[in-house]
């Protein structure tokens, strides 16, 4: 506030988050994506069919990519966070192999090394706010 002389700016920025992409993929071969991954979606392409210029809701498809995390558990268990899910390796597999590619990058969890590799090197976290905590 001080910089622009109100919260406008800020706002118009937090709006612009409801019209970014919900996931990305990169030279056909890595899915790119904030969270991680739904039990209610389970091609690619059904992330198309999602509203994506709303906020995100606290149920469903569109949280879960948002707000799902990778955990050394079986098939989905409920996020201890409220939102989203759990998901294993086994997941993690089936999700490759359904969609034919190699590698799911994510963020979301902060990783004190920078990264984190998980699934014999199906997916991987990325954290790149040094100054978080």
């Amino acid at each position: 506030m001080r910089k622009y002389g109100s919260a406008s700016v800020w706002r118009y920025c937090t709006e612009i988050f409801d019209y970014l992409s919900l996931a990305a993929l990169v030279d056909e071969k890595v899915f790119c994506v904030h969270g991680g991954l739904s039990p209610d979606i389970h091609l690619m392409d059904e992330i198309k069919s999602i509203d994506r210029k709303q906020e995100v809701p606290h149920e469903g498809g569109m949280c879960d990519l948002m707000w799902s995390d990778p955990d050394d558990t079986a098939n989905w268990k409920p996020s201890p966070r409220g939102a989203g899910y759990l998901f294993g390796e086994d997941i993690v597999e089936k999700w490759n192999r359904e969609n034919n590619i190699q590698l799911i990058a994510r963020a979301h969890q902060l990783v004190m090394e920078g990264y984190k590799q998980m699934f014999n090197n199906q997916l991987v976290t990325v954290w790149s706010a040094p100054n978080y905590c």
